[in-house]
């Protein structure tokens, strides 16, 4: 069912800047961008992080990471090309150990997420949450210098969409999780 979310659009690029929401860095040091950082800035008011979350069909107190299937839950696509995860490739432990939340300064993990440490935390107006993404040397590469369009689809939300773009300010940068 399509619904009509102008609205969200409008609201997506002021949480999602186009120039400051994603960022290629390098984790290690070594030079070579490894990770996508995800910028979302809460220009609508305080959030207090609930116990647990809900959103659509989903449910943090019912979520089993370990019979997790990301098809059920929706494509990411970016430029109209799919981003899949191969069957074969999917470990739960390897997926779990690929994201990182940051809110001032503090990192937290999935399981964090899902055990509820963050609740209470308040994630205040103006403030930033990071979301960091260790990615492939192959993935990696298809964030280009330009413009780029974002889209994940899903029978949960409505298809949420934002635009991009990188450049030389935004393109491997060096990573300081101090500074987030």
């Amino acid at each position: 069912m399509d619904y009509d979310i102008s609205a969200l659009k409008v609201l997506f690029k002021k949480i999602f800047p186009p120039k400051k929401c994603i960022f290629t860095v390098d984790t290690t040091g070594n030079g070579n961008a490894d990770s996508l950082l995800i910028r979302a800035f809460n220009v609508v008011m305080a959030i207090e992080i609930p116990p647990e979350i809900e959103l659509g069909g989903f449910s943090s107190k019912d979520f089993n990471l370990k019979r997790f299937d990301l098809k059920e839950y929706g494509k990411l696509y970016i430029d109209e090309n799919p981003v899949t995860i191969a069957e074969n490739e999917y470990n739960v432990e390897t997926i779990k150990n690929h994201f990182m939340i940051y809110h001032k300064g503090k990192s937290f993990t999935i399981d964090d997420l899902l055990a509820g440490n963050l609740a209470g935390r308040i994630i205040a107006l103006g403030d930033t949450i990071n979301i960091l993404i260790k990615i492939k040397s192959e993935g990696i590469k298809k964030f280009t210098k330009g413009k780029h369009k974002l889209i994940f689809q899903s029978g949960l939300i409505p298809k949420l969409e934002f635009d991009f773009e990188l450049d030389d300010d935004n393109l491997n940068i060096e990573f300081h999780p101090e500074e987030l």
